[in-house]
């Protein structure tokens, strides 16, 4: 009887760890094959592209600016992710552009199994650990921000943090030297990776402090890990403090939109996957067993994100989210089983329908396959397409370098953080874009989301006539104006075509350009 019960949990075992390697593996290919489909890095990583290049030009010192558009925006970002695009560059002969549309893929595929190592270790439970990994290898839009071109930052931000939070973790609850070494190391390295993530870190590892390091040894520790981090970081924070001073952090930290706060809070905890609110519903379910339990790490590590930096918590949310939904998706699992014994037991059959169960959860994993996989075009559209790079080489070697450009690209509906075209024009078509915001969260401070809206108001202008209104009231020159035909209002294209102080010097399928007689 015995040896029976050791045979079925080995072969239990067996299947578990087989399903764990088909979801790293399916959940790797599905980060992967984005970039496969574009041939170019996904939405954004122009701005990247330019410090790569100061980086190398500069042979591996900080230099005080990114040539980034010709703005002297201060080379405050994070660097580390920079500094291994160039390193790979370098040892392994890669182009900037494939590292931007391959890295972040390769680093987005590592984060699956260490979130298994830490939901094991968090939920107490292997099974509930391979549940919440394969919802999350699998969920659609779980992936999207990490796999884009920018994604050489954020996806290395949250390796690190998802590592920090492992031997945090740890550090608070068996508090030996090598947890104190590994936590300082990954909380720094998640600091020099990205300045939002780093920020969400800290917090989350001092949530992590209150709740189970409250001793003089955790005090002790907490204190050991905060100064290790401070120093190991200190050649990126100080090289910028002695060149800019404080001002680039002060900037950076007044960008953020905290309107957003409750309505990105929602959106988060609420979404739906391909239309279906399945996550929330097992998320729920999870935060009311922790909350029965008393065990609160979870609930608030999914809610606190939002009140640090609404902007980057949902990246940060995911986590605990998918770990909630975990748990949530066992519980009802196990309530279901225990409904159905006592139904049946009148019958005699004395088994649960693993059968059943197992079902579903396949169902819906394959469910979550089919919208990922499906919601790929999405994102393959977001990368410019080859006419568009086209129209920005012309533009290099066809226009003074020394010209201003206006772009219209979109009909005010997109954001102009989230513009790839805007972004990458400055890098590709080696012109400086009057109306590219990327950068500028390090130089206007309160002023950034104020001047992100008249960016919009520019896009969405019907006519010439808004268009110099636009001019004069933000005090703007240029010398080119440049369409997106696909998405630009095609009665402002028009008014310019009508317009005597206008000509059109460069038209193709996907763009025209006009010069501007001011």
């Amino acid at each position: 009887m015995v040896e029976s019960k050791i045979m079925a949990s080995t072969i239990q075992n067996k299947k578990t760890d087989l399903l764990l390697w088909a979801v790293f593996l399916i959940g790797i290919f599905l980060r992967f094959l984005p970039g496969l489909l574009a041939g170019f890095p996904l939405n954004d990583g122009g701005m990247f592209l330019s410090m790569i290049r100061d980086l190398r030009s500069h042979h591996f010192l900080l230099p005080q600016f990114t040539t980034y558009n010709y703005s002297e925006i201060p080379f405050a970002y994070p660097p580390l992710g920079m500094y291994i695009a160039v390193f790979v560059s370098a040892v392994f002969h890669v182009s900037e552009i494939d590292i931007l549309r391959w890295l972040p893929a390769l680093i987005s595929g590592a984060i699956i199994p260490v979130f298994y190592w830490l939901s094991a270790l968090i939920l107490h439970s292997k099974s509930k650990a391979v549940i919440a990994t394969a919802l999350y290898a699998f969920l659609p839009g779980s992936f999207d921000w990490l796999v884009m071109g920018g994604g050489l930052t954020r996806s290395f931000g949250i390796l690190f943090s998802l590592l920090a939070f492992y031997y945090v973790y740890q550090l608070f609850h068996d508090g030996s030297g090598k947890q104190i070494f590994l936590s300082i190391l990954f909380s720094a390295l998640a600091v020099l990776s990205h300045p939002e993530v780093g920020l969400q870190t800290a917090v989350i590892c001092f949530l992590i402090w209150l709740l189970f390091g409250r001793s003089l040894t955790g005090l002790k520790n907490a204190m050991l890990v905060a100064l290790g981090t401070m120093l190991l970081t200190t050649p990126w924070w100080l090289t910028v403090l002695l060149q800019h001073g404080l001002a680039p952090f002060e900037s950076a930290v007044q960008t953020g939109v905290r309107e957003t706060l409750l309505a990105s809070l929602f959106h988060s905890i609420f979404s739906t996957q391909g239309g279906l609110p399945i996550l929330p519903i097992f998320s729920l379910a999870g935060m009311i067993v922790f909350i029965r339990k008393r065990e609160f790490l979870l609930p608030v590590w999914a809610i606190l994100p939002f009140f640090v930096d609404p902007r980057n918590a949902p990246a940060v949310a995911i986590f605990p989210l998918v770990m909630l939904a975990g748990e949530g998706l066992y519980y009802l699992k196990e309530e279901f089983d225990r409904a159905y014994l006592k139904s049946m037991q009148k019958s005699g059959k004395i088994n649960a329908p693993a059968w059943l169960t197992n079902g579903i959860f396949t169902v819906l994993l394959f469910y979550f396959l089919i919208v990922s996989y499906s919601s790929t075009g999405s994102l393959v559209r977001l990368s410019l397409a080859v006419s568009d790079r086209e129209t920005m080489e012309w533009i290099k070697e066809n226009t003074p370098a020394e010209s201003r450009f206006l772009l219209v690209t979109n009909a005010g509906q997109i954001s102009p953080m989230t513009d790839s075209y805007q972004e990458w024009f400055p890098v590709l078509a080696e012109r400086k874009n009057q109306n590219t915001l990327q950068g500028q969260e390090w130089t206007l401070g309160p002023q950034f989301y104020p001047y992100s809206q008249q960016l919009v108001a520019l896009q969405a202008c019907p006519s010439v006539d808004c268009l110099h209104e636009w001019v004069a009231r933000n005090s703007v020159e240029f010398d080119f104006l440049l369409f997106q035909k696909r998405r630009a209002s095609p009665g402002f294209i028009m008014s310019l075509r009508t317009d005597e102080r206008y000509r059109v010097i460069y038209e193709s399928e996907s763009a025209v350009v006009f010069t501007a007689d001011q």
